[in-house]
């Protein structure tokens, strides 16, 4: 097929998706900064065949039904190939590290001698509640004890939300409590362990892509002091469906999280800002203290490397916070619950 072959039969595609992102919530900037794009993997030999087109059309949910988590699934991916592409690494879409089936990763990089194998995975979206609804978010789950949290919960359902609800000044009818979603991470891991393996010229990363209001959930998720996953308290915090005790060599083959709010240059219009460059977001890498390389210390180095292969704030972000927790212990009050969002909003004011 010829470059504009491809361009006409993807464009064909997507004409008929009215709701479709890049149609709906995309500026004209950015949608001709995706053409550009497609040229761009077109000449890196991503879209050479009919049957290579087919499969980006589906994997961006333009092709057939749509569906908005999915395709932003893709879009993830996407930014992730066109940086490989454009600085000149060595990659592999779909790499098989197993021989069992579905146990290939999203792209795997070679760099420094090293094998850098990406996993990337990007949670629902929740729908924005009416203004009139009160929207609660509880940042992650602070008792060990699942129904001790409900036990709190219904306590502020059954005292303080109908007070704000039955204000007089009538400025919510209703509220809705946000889920927690550190289950997801949980899978995500567990899913990552089916497909890594320890090598010692290789680190797994499992990339998170997410809004910049999540950026801090799922960062609390990770880290929080009372069932953080990457904590010691995570023990007896987590059981799956047959109620067996989830533990951290369950993910061991996981060297990372790298935490990123790729979703949000996506899911609504930015001026100014282009879409499909990796660097324009906030990632943060967060290392799996447990994982098989950190618990025995090997091949440690790696971590080095991995901050230059992938654009990242980590260690001005890692800064940033403990120059905040000194601050807040000064003042006896925790910063943690919003630090991620202050983070973004100051280096990052467009995705905010």
């Amino acid at each position: 097929m010829t470059e504009n072959e491809v361009i006409n039969k993807i464009y064909g595609y997507l004409k008929n998706q009215n709701e479709h992102i890049i149609m709906e919530n995309m500026t004209n900037e950015s949608v001709s900064l995706f053409w550009e794009n497609i040229s761009v993997l077109y000449k890196a030999g991503v879209l050479q065949n009919n049957k290579a087109v087919k499969r980006f059309c589906d994997k961006l949910r333009i092709r057939t039904g749509y569906d908005r988590d999915q395709c932003l699934q893709g879009l993830s991916e996407m930014v992730f190939w066109l940086y490989a592409i454009k600085n000149s690494y060595t990659y592999e879409m779909d790499k098989k590290l197993k021989n069992q089936e579905n146990t290939d990763v999203d792209i795997q990089l070679l760099k420094y001698g090293y094998k850098f194998n990406i996993e990337i995975k990007t949670p629902k979206q929740v729908k924005e509640d009416d203004d009139k609804v009160l929207g609660v978010n509880i940042p992650f789950r602070s008792f060990k004890n699942k129904d001790t949290q409900k036990t709190y919960i219904d306590k502020l359902e059954k005292e303080v939300f109908p007070q704000i609800i039955n204000k007089p000044d009538g400025m919510y009818t209703g509220y809705n409590i946000s889920k927690i979603n550190d289950n997801k991470v949980i899978e995500y891991l567990r899913s990552c362990q089916t497909k890594f393996n320890y090598e010692a010229n290789s680190i797994n990363v499992l990339v998170i892509s997410v809004s910049s209001q999540q950026m801090q959930d799922y960062w609390g998720y990770i880290y929080n002091p009372f069932t953080g996953i990457f904590t010691e308290d995570f023990k007896n915090s987590f059981y799956d469906k047959s109620g067996k005790d989830v533990k951290h060599n369950d993910f061991d083959t996981v060297d990372v999280i790298y935490l990123t709010n790729i979703v949000e240059g996506h899911i609504r219009k930015i001026e100014g800002f282009d879409p499909w460059k990796l660097e324009n977001y906030c990632g943060i890498f967060c290392i799996n203290p447990f994982s098989v390389r950190t618990k025995d210390k090997k091949d440690i180095e790696v971590y080095e490397k991995l901050l230059n292969i992938l654009p990242n704030d980590t260690i001005l972000f890692e800064k940033e916070h403990d120059q905040a927790n000194q601050r807040g212990k000064e003042m006896n009050i925790s910063v943690d619950p919003i630090f991620m969002q202050e983070y973004i909003s100051e280096h990052y004011p467009k995705l905010i």
